[in-house]
């Protein structure tokens, strides 16, 4: 008896083993023509026991408690292979490219079987979106790379009969064949708050050719990027997402294939805008996951084939925790179109690996701050140690090579010296040790000054982080006057940007012009002075105190002293001297912008584009007897900014704008019309009344609505005219009560209310980062003048695509 207990006893302990015994397979997957990695691949084993799919490197492993018998690889625009493993543990797979399918002809009957996958992905979206959970923290490490392809495929042979054009361009393809353009790296921490509430810390970073670089690569953009949206931002720009309400009146769905991994069936479904739609639209692939019905995978690009930028994201999600399908790894590829360098076609590269995903981790709102995006002081000089255990992989011999080269060059080049200045150049400052120039003082143009030359400079954050001092001179050419001032500031308490600031000036003003804190420029919006032909000389003198009160309010408490001297003609009668205005006034004013967020790069804090709308409110009032004060008056201004955008009509921007004076305020503190038209200046500015004379009325209360409605693409798009339209309407009220004694010529008001509109014919000569239009406006109402004609006035616009 006990022979046979031993026996059973030896028999269990071979057997135990073999049932818990686990089989791994891992390989990679390529094209069979390209030899490039695919991701996404759907791969399943024994006829769909389980499966998995292949990473955005191509690459994929998976594990069964059964023998595999059997493993199909299969994906979109590939004949599928199956593999019948013995007992190897990597299988690399080489599919080859099925013949194209023409889709145009494809005739459905009844139900598309798609709509039905779609439809399910609609209704759990809420439910999927990472956007809609409570809290959730993660760890990120990025990786950009910058190359280029050959996009000729030269067969060169005969290097003696090559031309100067051929040889630069095998020192290219030599070149590419050994390292990268450029390479960088970073590791960040990233948490979230609902509703709006983020920050990300980069812990480490790495660019090539640079020793210490102030910045790090973030993958802000491609997680924003959201399928469940109605329409995600994608690099700048709205697009309908195939799952937004009613996507199907405008996607053409095909499901392609439908793979049973376990209890789950994974849907693969292509997308594209239906033909005759006309809307910014996507086209890929999306990977739809019957737990859930939760998107797993997402290829999505642009579907207008004139899109000069070509982008393309993928995304791959995994279930954490059972529960919630959160992003895994992100990938965008980024290509200039008809930009050659040296017959290679640049793109590049970035890469997102997610990990460490917490999605309880006890988060507070005091957690956060304004600052949405910070880099750590220590970040650029992290130990080799904390990059290989953050590297989801080793760096491969062409990225070592990379950094061996570029770092080399770097510091022969002084690299970081060079991005210093770059960093000072955007901030409009040329560095001079503990002295920047401001480059905005060294040349101006406009109507009144013309030529305006000068110089300024402030010191800089090599002398103190907390306290500046500087100054500026200039001279105007056309009106031959010198203008100078000087200012002071120190910060009081860095975390809030609490500012005490002094200034004086002897310089020139806009009468009846607009003056709201924390009210910054763009680019193509700083048009507007140099169409005024009147300004006021001014001596100024001021003391202020801003700061940010809380998270999304900014407040600035001033108080300043003007004398100002008119040079606006009011009489025709030259013995007549032109009238002096010497203001006293104290003012209070915020602005509210909810949901703003600021990033802390390239050593500066700059904001964040946000979708929320922006409120400016401020109370002026002047002061007689004070300072030498003559008048007393209160005044009050609001402004209010918003954009939305819309799946079928494109982006709303709308500027609600108004103010009230009560008391006898001067004429030089009055609202002007803010028009910008300008008989010799015919661009567009953005900003005001484009048909109205700059100072053609005059008013103590006001209200203006600015009307903005950019279609896009979507109404005007032929084979070769394919211009963004936008349609204008601006209307504004406002009247003068009150009696102007200085002045002996009355103003108009707009008490009947004035009105334009116009069309716009946006990028009609475009890049793939700005371009050039032209714009019609037309003048109508009680104002409108008796001429058609004269109502009707053309503008070039300028755009820019970031």
């Amino acid at each position: 008896m006990r022979p046979l207990l031993t026996l059973f006893f030896c028999l269990l302990s071979i057997a135990i083993p073999l049932l818990a015994q686990v089989y791994t397979l891992r390989g990679t997957v390529r094209d069979a023509q390209t030899n490039e990695k695919l991701a996404f691949v759907n791969i399943a084993v024994n006829d769909g026991e389980t499966g998995t799919t292949t990473n955005l490197d191509g690459q994929y492993q998976l594990r069964h408690n059964r023998p595999v018998k059997s493993v199909r690889f299969s994906y979109v625009g590939y004949a599928p292979q199956i593999v019948y493993p013995d007992s190897v543990e990597t299988i690399n797979i080489n599919l080859q490219p099925a013949a194209a399918r023409l889709t145009e002809v494809i005739v459905r009957s009844g139900t598309n079987p798609a709509h039905r996958i779609i439809r399910l992905a609609h209704q759990n979206r809420e439910h999927n979106s990472t956007e809609n959970l409570p809290a959730y923290t993660y760890r990120t490490y990025n990786k950009f790379i910058l190359t280029a392809t050959d996009a000729q495929e030269y067969e060169l042979s005969d290097t003696l009969q090559l031309s100067k054009q051929d040889s630069a361009y095998l020192k290219m393809r030599d070149l590419l064949a050994k390292q990268y353009l450029f390479l960088m790296e970073s590791v960040t921490d990233y948490a979230y708050l609902r509703p709006n509430q983020a920050k990300e810390t980069i812990l480490a970073t790495r660019v090539s050719g640079l020793q210490q670089p102030s910045f790090g690569v973030v993958a802000a953009e491609a997680r924003e990027f959201s399928v469940y949206a109605d329409m995600p931002v994608f690099f700048g720009k709205r697009y309908l997402s195939p799952l937004s309400t009613g996507s199907i009146r405008k996607y053409d769905f095909l499901l392609e294939e439908t793979s049973v991994v376990g209890p789950d069936t994974v849907y693969i479904i292509s997308f594209k805008p239906l033909r005759g739609k006309n809307f910014d639209g996507l086209k890929g692939l999306l990977y739809i996951n019957s737990n859930g019905w939760a998107v797993q995978n997402v290829i999505a690009e642009s579907a207008a084939r004139d899109d000069k930028r070509g982008l393309k994201l993928e995304q791959q999600f995994e279930l954490v925790n059972g529960k919630q399908w959160f992003p895994k790894e992100l990938n965008v590829e980024i290509t200039v179109q008809h930009l050659l360098l040296r017959g290679h076609q640049p793109y590049g590269i970035l890469r997102t690996y997610i990990t460490n995903v917490n999605l309880n981790p006890g988060l507070r709102s005091r957690d956060f701050s304004i600052i949405a995006l910070k880099q750590n002081a220590d970040a650029g000089r992290q130990q080799d140690s904390f990059w290989q255990q953050q590297r989801p992989d080793t760096l491969t011999t062409i990225e070592q090579r990379t950094y061996q080269r570029l770092d080399s060059v770097g510091r022969k080049q002084k690299l970081d010296r060079t991005i210093r200045t770059i960093e000072y150049l955007v901030a409009k400052q040329i560095p001079l040790g503990p002295l920047s120039l401001d480059i905005n003082r060294l040349f101006r143009v406009s109507r009144f000054e013309g030529t305006r030359l000068g110089i300024g400079a402030h010191t800089n954050d090599r002398l103190s982080e907390r306290f500046s001092i500087g100054g500026y001179w200039g001279y105007g050419l056309r009106d031959e006057k010198k203008k100078y001032g000087a200012d002071v500031s120190v910060v009081l308490h860095k975390p809030s940007d609490l500012k005490l600031a002094a200034e004086h000036f002897e310089d020139v003003l806009e009468p009846g012009g607009r003056r709201l804190p924390f009210k910054l420029r763009s680019l193509l919006s700083d048009l507007r002075p140099a169409v005024l032909d009147n300004l006021d000389y001014t001596t100024h003198n001021s003391a202020s105190l801003s700061g940010r009160v809380f998270r999304y309010m900014q407040v600035q408490t001033i108080l300043r002293q003007e004398q100002r001297r008119p040079t606006l003609l009011t009489t025709t009668q030259e013995s007549i001297a032109q009238p002096e205005f010497n203001i006293t006034e104290a003012g209070i004013g915020l602005r509210y912008a909810y949901g703003e967020q600021l990033m802390q790069q390239f050593n500066q804090v700059m904001p964040v584009a946000s979708t929320y709308p922006v409120l400016w409110l401020q109370y002026t009032r002047g002061i007689d007897g004070l300072l030498n004060g003559a008048y007393s008056y209160s005044k009050y201004d609001a402004r209010l900014e918003a954009s939305v955008s819309h799946r079928s009509f494109g982006e709303t921007s709308l500027t609600l704008a108004g103010g009230l004076i009560e008391g006898a305020a001067p004429f030089v503190s009055l609202y002007n019309g803010y028009g910008s038209y300008s008989s010799t200046y015919t661009v567009y500015t953005s900003d005001g009344f484009e048909t109205m004379r700059p100072y053609e009325f005059l008013s103590d209360r006001y209200a203006a609505i600015f009307f903005k409605q950019n279609f896009g693409k979507r109404l005007l798009k032929t084979g070769f005219f394919k211009p963004d339209l936008v349609a204008i309407t601006n209307i504004g009220f406002g009247d003068l009560k009150q009696q102007q004694q200085e002045l002996p010529v009355n103003f108009a008001n707009m008490r009947k209310g004035f009105y334009e509109s116009g069309l716009m014919l946006n990028n009609v000569i475009s890049s793939a980062f700005s371009g050039i239009g032209v714009g019609a406006f037309y003048r109508y109402g009680p104002y409108a003048f008796d001429k058609a004609s004269d109502n009707l006035i053309f503008k070039l616009t300028l755009s820019l695509a970031f």
